[in-house]
């Protein structure tokens, strides 16, 4: 697109930006946000650019542990629709040391998807939830598991692995 084009309000149609086709765009809805979740979204937004290098996504990480808002990333997850936002996304958690116990059940149902590299990130923040979780919780997960359909066998191997010495370590 030429400078002329850009100055041209015609030539821009903003709804081309929403286009998924086109463009991975997640939106984050800053309606009443305050400094810190302003500084939380900026920095979801940064950790989506396919430009970015990994030592930004080192600093990235860290600032995401330092502000410690797991639940805008969660929601974040939640909503982007690109399977590859959706694993940088839930790389992130791990990779930023969240305390992701309270989404357990989330993170397992999402490492029992179809999409490998989704599944692979929500599988190690899985591994990495240090906190005992509730039985009926690990219960649940299992039955999640093993009643998975995904191609991703040996992921789910895996998890079925990891919520079982998860369950002994509730029982310890």
């Amino acid at each position: 697109m030429a400078i002329d084009e850009l100055l041209d309000d015609e030539a821009l149609n903003p709804k081309e930006l929403f286009d998924s086709s086109k463009f991975l765009t997640l939106v984050i809805n800053r309606d009443g946000f305050s400094k810190k979740q302003n500084d939380s979204a900026d920095l979801i937004e940064k950790l989506l650019d396919n430009e970015v290098t990994r030592e930004e996504l080192d600093q990235i990480y860290k600032s995401i542990k330092e502000l410690g808002n797991v639940t805008m990333l969660i929601e974040s997850i939640n909503t982007v629709k690109s399977k590859e936002q959706k694993a940088k996304l839930v790389a992130a958690v791990w990779e930023s040391g969240l305390d992701a116990s309270n989404y357990f059940l989330l993170f397992t149902k999402l490492a029992c998807e179809n999409d490998f590299a989704i599944a692979m990130e929500a599988l190690t923040v899985v591994q990495n939830i240090e906190t005992k979780i509730d039985s009926k919780i690990l219960t649940q997960g299992m039955q999640l598991a093993q009643e998975s359909t995904s191609p991703n066998k040996e992921l789910i191997d895996d998890l079925i692995n990891c919520l079982k010495e998860k369950a002994v370590q509730t029982i310890d």
